[in-house]
This record gives structure tokens, C-alpha cells and sequence, in this order.
């Protein structure tokens, strides 16, 4: 496979992965069906880590202009300039993406550690807190959460998924830089 076909299929796995993240995230502010004040919901789904990092900073990869193909129909000579002004910007584009992708890992793997927010007789804390992820094994737990009803399930299934889209993220915001440096040495 020659290396633009991989540079769009990276493209095409990473615009999937960006909407997987914001719907998640969508979903995260929602427990239970429902609309619940800030300072009901967690820390970590108001950072908003699918939509930000796993989302926006992954789909800036896709947003750049494709230029490639323009520069090498003018008169031959200005195609490789135009090679050489775009590939950088590419590979900027990358790290950026990679980046938000570190950012919605690192803050949905500490959400999944610490556990949602939630209301245990009437009070509302950070319950799991103190178990450091160890309530992720203990599922006869979840249930102590009064309000939002089935909160744990929901944000450790959603955070779970966050966790796993930008590892993915990273893995392949590293394949198209490494695809774009080789483009940059082919001219």
C-alpha cells in the first residue's frame, strides 16, 4: 500500500475514533437519562476529555487543506516547495492530535481510578475515591450510588471506552507521523 493510501486510511480510523470520543463524552454528561447540575457530576466528565482532547485536538488532523496535489501541476519546479511547506504543518497536525489523545487518556484513566460522582444518602462525594479502582472489581458496590441511578456502570463503561479510543488515538496519530516524515524524505 503506497504511503498516501495509509495516510487516509489513518485519517478515516481517526475521524471514527474523534466521534466515538465526543458521543461518549455526550453520553458521560448525561447519567441516567437525565440532566444533572455541575456539581453533581464529576470533575472528570466536565473536563470534557472525549470532546476536547480525544475529539476536537484528534479531528484538527482531518482539517488541514490538501494542497499536495495542486503543487505538482504548476510548472513542475514549485512542487516540491509546496511538498515541503505542507508535510511540517502535517506533521505539527500530529502531534496535536496525539496530544488531546494523551489528554482524554490521562483524564479518563484518573475518572476511572477515582469513580463518579454520586449521592449516597443524601450526600454528594466522590464515594470511590479512596479505593483507588479497586470498586472497579467490586460491582456489588455500584449500587450504593442513589443518584444518578446506575451512574458507576454508565461512567466505567464510558470512561472505559474513552480509555481505549485514545490509546488508539495515540497509536495511530503516531503512524501518520511516521507516514508523513517518510513522505517528507521521498521529495
Amino acid at each position: 500500500m503506497n504511503p498516501w493510501n495509509r495516510a487516509c486510511c489513518v485519517g478515516l480510523f481517526l475521524t471514527t475514533l474523534s466521534l466515538v470520543c465526543i458521543v461518549a463524552n455526550a453520553f458521560l454528561l448525561v447519567p441516567d437519562g437525565k440532566t444533572w447540575s455541575s456539581d453533581q457530576l464529576s470533575l472528570h466528565v466536565l473536563l470534557m476529555p472525549g470532546f476536547i482532547g480525544g475529539g476536537l485536538m484528534v479531528r484538527s488532523l482531518q482539517q488541514r487543506p490538501v494542497t499536495r496535489g495542486v503543487g505538482t501541476t504548476i510548472r513542475g519546479s514549485g512542487s516540491h516547495l509546496a511538498h515541503r511547506v505542507q508535510i511540517p504543518r502535517s506533521c505539527w497536525c500530529s502531534v496535536f492530535g496525539m496530544l488531546g489523545a494523551i489528554y482524554c487518556l490521562s483524564v479518563s484513566g484518573v475518572g476511572l481510578r477515582i469513580g463518579p460522582k454520586c449521592s449516597i444518602n443524601g450526600e454528594w462525594d466522590y464515594h470511590f475515591q479512596e479505593t483507588a479502582g479497586a470498586y472497579l472489581k467490586n460491582d456489588t458496590s455500584w449500587n450504593l450510588c442513589e443518584e444518578p441511578l446506575k451512574v458507576v456502570p454508565w461512567n466505567v463503561t464510558l470512561f472505559f471506552l474513552l480509555v481505549v479510543a485514545s490509546c488508539l488515538e495515540i497509536v495511530l496519530c503516531a503512524l501518520h507521523l511516521v507516514v508523513e516524515a517518510h513522505l517528507e524524505c521521498r521529495f
